[in-house]
């Protein structure tokens, strides 16, 4: 029989064994993992999943940049858990039809987006108002006989390639550039008032510093209104049932990411973008939060 002093010692061996034990299943939760693009965008939707997830929900989470076609995959493959910024039906619709079978769909996070083809409001709209305007040879002249395009893998690339061949835009050059390069290139037009047109989408903070107009797209070419969907693996609602909840009630507005996307871009802070929209709107979060 143990005495007192073997009781006591034996208790706070078992109180420390208890502590260690829980201590090491708090840090060992496993992190989600989350696909990321550097597109204002998605950045803003996502960052804001994020800062949601570890400060209410206490669930860490660990971001993987890659090229569209590479996310997609990975969640079907369920190396990686989410992807918060699907184009649908249009701007991602192949990489769809190849992967939704081994995906699951979350629910659309906002609607209203679009992709298109836009130039500066200084570039008379008597002169260039729709893309079939590009084959005019004054207007290609002035353009360099060049479309400023963006990340080859991306959705509105696949598009615009379709459009050159639909209208018929023969002896253009679809540059292909970064985000970054992208908005490059309109900066320096802006100060030289020089004709470009590129390729854009909305939401984006682009409409807030520049003065810009879409294209006429007569033939629906580069498609209509789109979704922004969420799609997650095949086992993430498993491994993640809260979660899993939390992104089906995670709804935005147009207006919400591109004031997400002012602050970022600003601050070049995603992540002191994303807590500023989220502490300022209790309410949303109150909604998303709902079991």
């Amino acid at each position: 029989m143990m005495n007192a002093l073997s009781v006591s010692f034996a208790m706070k061996a078992a109180v420390a064994v208890s502590t260690v034990t829980f201590a090491m299943c708090a840090s060992a939760v496993e992190p989600i993992k989350i696909t990321l693009a550097n597109w204002a965008d998605t950045q803003a939707v996502v960052y804001t999943a994020k800062y949601v997830l570890e400060t209410k929900l206490q669930q860490p989470v660990t971001l993987t940049t890659a090229d569209l076609g590479i996310q997609f995959q990975g969640i079907a493959r369920g190396d990686v858990d989410l992807m918060l910024g699907a184009w649908l039906p249009v701007t991602h619709a192949a990489y769809y039809a190849r992967f939704k079978n081994d995906m699951e769909d979350l629910g659309v996070i906002y609607s209203g987006a679009k992709i298109g083809w836009a130039v500066p409001d200084y570039v008379p709209e008597s002169e260039v108002a729709s893309i079939g305007d590009l084959n005019k040879p004054e207007v290609k002249s002035k353009l360099n006989s060049t479309i400023q395009g963006i990340e080859p893998g991306a959705g509105e690339m696949v598009a615009s390639e379709k459009a050159l061949k639909e209208y018929d835009l023969a002896g253009y050059n679809l540059i292909r550039a970064s985000e970054a390069g992208m908005l490059t290139a309109v900066a320096r037009a802006y100060q030289s008032k020089s004709w470009i047109v590129a390729t854009v989408w909305s939401p984006h903070w682009l409409w807030q510093k520049y003065k810009m107009r879409y294209l006429k797209d007569p033939k629906g070419v580069l498609g209509g209104d789109e979704q922004i969907h969420g799609f997650s693996s095949k086992q993430f609602a498993t491994k993640f049932p809260r979660a899993n909840v939390f992104i089906r009630h995670f709804k935005l507005t147009l207006a919400d990411v591109e004031s997400i996307e002012l602050d970022g871009n600003a601050s070049n802070d995603w992540s002191a973008a994303a807590k500023k929209f989220v502490d300022s709107h209790p309410e949303k979060v109150q909604a998303w939060l709902q079991q």
